[in-house]
């Protein structure tokens, strides 16, 4: 059946809130990474001590990652993230108002828990929404998150200049929490006009049916391992880059935001070159060049002492990294089209678990060598890059 442009643009249109669900994951995610040493003073602790706000985050965003999949099989899931957004605006704003560090952590946790199931929701959403080119739509989704990434550090670091207390960062992740809010409502009310079934509660599902399959198992594993070190090595980048160059390369704030910035404007830019080369070339031959070419990258930003050659080493690895992670997502989705939702709940989980024991390998690794600290990203891509090769060839036994 022929869809009118009008219509496949309007199909884009309601996938609005899945875009800025994305979006603030990214922004509220980065918003610190810049302004650790501010935030550290505040407190009166390390900075890689600081750092492990991004552990509670983390750890929060799993959990809420696995409770969608149990709260979407009792309740209705516009419901669930409707009453996640309305629970996320008071806990930004405790946010605002904590001075325990205690507390602080734990209201990470909290927001890493809401967001996480906000996160969740967006994946699922867009690969079961109206949008026919599934390629497109998700890689459109990925570019909101790069571009919240990208816009945080600049935003952060600019309040932190402006001589305002950084804690009125988290004012702008209220405002996009209430817009956000009002676009699921009328998404909401959109469905109800146009008799969607919203009661409807998802069914279980049989992992026994899902790993029927000893090679298509196997295969699972791979990718999730994969993607473990994936995030591992990014979660180094973003979370500890502007730390280590302020410190050990001695960045001025501005320098050392712009840096993330530009690993994330590699990744923006990647994703659009990735989204072109896919009809072109097989995933796992993309995997391996885009392995070589974050390698290439971390090594440029860590080891030359130049800032210009730091900065091409940012972009580099950000080009590099852009398109493992959908990817990883697609070619997995290919192989487990039925239950989708088990699968990229596995695939996040093992994944951002991963990523939140880096800041405590961090702050280890750091009161030896803080040079080392951020060589770990290199160590986890070399990983990577091994097994996706493997990936690669064991892929055939799939056929």
């Amino acid at each position: 059946m022929h869809i009118s442009k009008r219509t496949h643009l309007k199909n884009y249109l309601m996938e609005f809130p899945n875009y800025i669900s994305l979006f603030i994951y990214s922004f509220f995610m980065m918003l610190t990474s810049p302004i650790l040493l501010d935030i550290s003073t505040y407190f009166d602790i390390s900075p890689e001590s600081m750092n492990l706000i991004i552990t509670f985050f983390l750890i929060g965003a799993v959990s809420g990652i696995i409770a969608l999949l149990f709260l979407n099989r009792k309740f209705n899931s516009t419901k669930v993230i409707i009453w996640t957004y309305v629970l996320l605006i008071p806990t930004l704003t405790g946010l605002i108002l904590a001075t325990s560090l205690i507390f602080f952590y734990i209201l990470y946790f909290i927001s890493g828990f809401l967001l996480g199931i906000i996160f969740m929701n967006a994946n699922t959403s867009i690969l079961e929404g109206k949008v026919k080119n599934k390629d497109s739509v998700v890689n459109l989704g990925f570019g909101f998150f790069a571009i919240g990434a990208l816009t945080s550090p600049f935003f952060s670091s600019s309040i932190v200049n402006s001589r305002i207390n950084w804690k009125f960062i988290y004012l702008a992740v209220i405002f996009l929490t209430i817009i956000s809010l009002i676009s699921y409502l009328f998404k909401n009310k959109r469905n109800q006009v146009g008799g969607a079934d919203l009661s409807a509660k998802k069914k279980p599902f049989s992992t026994r049916e899902l790993f029927q399959n000893k090679n298509k198992y196997i295969y699972l594993i791979l990718t999730i391992i994969i993607h473990l070190f994936y995030v591992m090595s990014e979660v180094t980048v973003f979370s500890w880059a502007p730390t280590f160059f302020r410190i050990e390369k001695f960045f001025d704030l501005y320098s050392a935001s712009f840096i993330v910035s530009v690993f994330w404007i590699g990744i923006l830019a990647g994703r659009l070159l990735v989204s072109f080369l896919s009809y072109k070339f097989k995933a796992g031959t993309l995997l391996i060049a885009l392995s070589i070419i974050s390698l290439t990258g971390l090594i440029l930003i860590i080891f030359p002492i130049r800032q210009q050659i730091n900065f091409i080493g940012a972009g580099l690895t950000g080009l590099g990294f852009s398109g493992i992670p959908p990817l990883l997502i697609s070619s997995a989705g290919r192989i487990f089209g039925h239950g989708k939702d088990v699968v990229l709940t596995m695939f996040f989980a093992v994944g951002v678990t991963g990523g939140s024991l880096i800041p405590f390998v961090i702050r280890s690794v750091a009161s030896y060598s803080l040079f080392i600290s951020m060589a770990i990203a290199i160590i986890f891509m070399v990983i990577l890059a091994i097994l996706v090769i493997v990936r690669k060839h064991y892929r055939k036994t799939l056929k």
